[in-house]
């Protein structure tokens, strides 16, 4: 089992909490300010009107993160991978990949919440264990940590990111967790969560934060 770490060259105090643990690989992540103004994610990405021009930056360059080791862990025909966010923490034992399921990926953190965003989280009452993910009843959101089984389910991962819309135009895109949700492959909740959010400040939204993701799929004040 591999299992990356999203690290941003700039956020060395983060890989601390890793570095010493050979469990973990790092995995640089798409700064963006080392991006071109013109680079076209910056104008293809879909926001709010009003969020501030650094956070868009910020969440077109986490797309390109995700979607890049997505594409790596295709590409390099990788099996039994873990993403993690570095402010992930481990709270409980990964589960041995064989408990895990093979025909999709599976969340090891985030949350859940309601079908329509503005609404908010959703309280969901899992069952220990693997949950198939009930698409028609809430969403999961944070790609905080994810299993991806094989390279197979990476790609389809992949393709949901940057699928076409009909012949010729591509879907624009959108925060990378609300884009994976539309992958052609079954998805899956393991509960309770073994990885929760750490206490610290986004690298995406600028000011304080009160609110992480909980080993019970809440996003929750610490």
């Amino acid at each position: 089992m591999k299992i990356f770490v999203i690290n941003l060259d700039r956020a060395k105090d983060r890989w601390e909490h890793f570095k010493d643990d050979e469990r973990f690989t790092r995995w640089s992540a798409t700064d963006y300010n080392d991006l071109k103004e013109d680079t076209p994610i910056f104008k293809d990405m879909v926001s709010y009107w009003n969020i501030d021009p650094k956070e868009h930056k910020a969440k077109c360059a986490c797309y390109l993160s995700h979607t890049n080791i997505y594409r790596y862990i295709a590409q390099n025909h990788l099996y039994d991978t873990i993403i993690l966010e570095d402010d992930a923490e481990l709270v409980g034992e990964i589960p041995d990949v064989s408990e895990l399921p093979k025909d999709g990926f599976t969340y090891l953190g985030g949350f859940s919440s309601h079908l329509k965003l503005t609404e908010g989280p959703k309280k969901v009452e899992f069952e220990d264990g693997i949950n198939p993910i009930k698409h028609n009843e809430y969403r999961m959101l944070c790609c905080l940590a994810l299993y991806i089984p094989n390279p197979k389910v990476a790609l389809k991962m992949l393709q949901a990111c940057e699928k076409k819309k009909g012949k010729e135009a591509k879907r624009r895109p959108r925060a990378v967790d609300t884009m994976i949700r539309d992958a052609l492959t079954l998805q899956y909740v393991y509960f309770p969560a073994p990885v929760i959010e750490r206490k610290c400040e986004s690298t995406i939204r600028r000011g304080s934060r009160n609110k992480y993701c909980n080993e019970f799929y809440e996003w929750k004040k610490k």
